[in-house]
């Protein structure tokens, strides 16, 4: 309560009078999901949303639960890599999600994930592009990132932890320099402030449209997500699991693996860091 929202055509809610602390009732308002956001919890301050989340699903935390903190001292992402956290400018949740999915489905939800975004993202006037398995881009620069973390048997999963992180208020120079180049934010592109609090919300009800849709039509999901990747028949270069693999993308596979056809033919990619020619570097 007492927030000024400027709503406009086609850029979603924008904030206008800066600082905006994270609020659960302001979530909660006029949240339009039924399973996603049904409990919330919010801290200051956390070593990081997703090994919070993890430590209360093993508690029996139920599957919707979002974990939210407005800073994380040790916020991670793929490949062990930190996430810059910052207090009071980004948004870093977490959600518990407890899909009826064999384990090696697993990453759909990291493609799911990154879609949602992206329709966000593209109904606040900004043209997103994702790249594989996690990221979403801004002209090149990273916005959000996408960490998942299963805990699973051999034939089900018990469950996942799905971690967002989208910088929203940071302004380029509040970046750490080795990555200023690479990353950017909403504030950034747009030159506005934004509401954390209904972009929390919109996260929340993209999301759960695309959870709902990959039980049903998880190939639809998927072409979707390539829509927006446009790396079918681009030359890559992808490093994965102290392997170099160059070759041409052919796409993504039912289980949300990269395709790659190389000199002794298609590969199979199941996680890895990719560089696609003419798109520059990422971190």
């Amino acid at each position: 309560k007492g927030y000024r929202i400027e709503s406009k055509p086609k850029k979603g809610y924008l904030f206008v009078d800066f600082p905006e602390s994270l609020d659960l009732y302001g979530i909660k308002e006029g949240l339009k999901t039924r399973l996603l956001g049904r409990r919330l919890h919010l801290v200051e301050e956390v070593d990081s949303t997703n090994a919070w989340a993890i430590r209360e699903a093993l508690k029996g935390a139920e599957e919707g639960e979002i974990f939210l903190a407005e800073a994380q001292t040790q916020g991670r992402g793929r490949m062990g890599r930190k996430w810059f956290s910052p207090k009071g400018r980004n948004i870093y949740l977490s959600i518990i999600l407890k899909p009826e999915m064999p384990p090696q489905k697993v990453p759909l939800l990291n493609l799911g994930a990154s879609l949602a975004l992206a329709y966000l993202l593209e109904k606040l006037g900004l043209e997103p592009e994702l790249k594989w398995p996690n990221d979403v881009l801004l002209k090149g620069k990273k916005v959000s990132g996408i960490l998942s973390e299963a805990y699973a048997e051999p034939d089900r999963v018990n469950f996942v932890v799905l971690g967002i992180g989208l910088n929203v208020n940071t302004k380029e120079e509040d970046f750490p320099e080795d990555i200023r180049n690479l990353a950017t934010s909403l504030l950034i592109e747009t030159g506005k402030e934004f509401s954390r609090n209904e972009l929390v919300k919109k996260i929340l009800e993209e999301l759960e449209g695309v959870y709902f849709l990959l039980k049903e039509n998880s190939q639809g999901v998927l072409s979707k997500w390539c829509s927006y990747a446009k790396v079918e028949g681009r030359m890559v270069e992808v490093e994965s699991f102290g392997e170099l693999i160059e070759g041409v993308a052919q796409g993504i596979d039912e289980d949300g693996a990269l395709l790659v056809k190389t000199q002794k033919g298609i590969k199979k990619i199941l996680a890895g860091d990719v560089k696609v020619k003419g798109w520059g570097n990422y971190y």
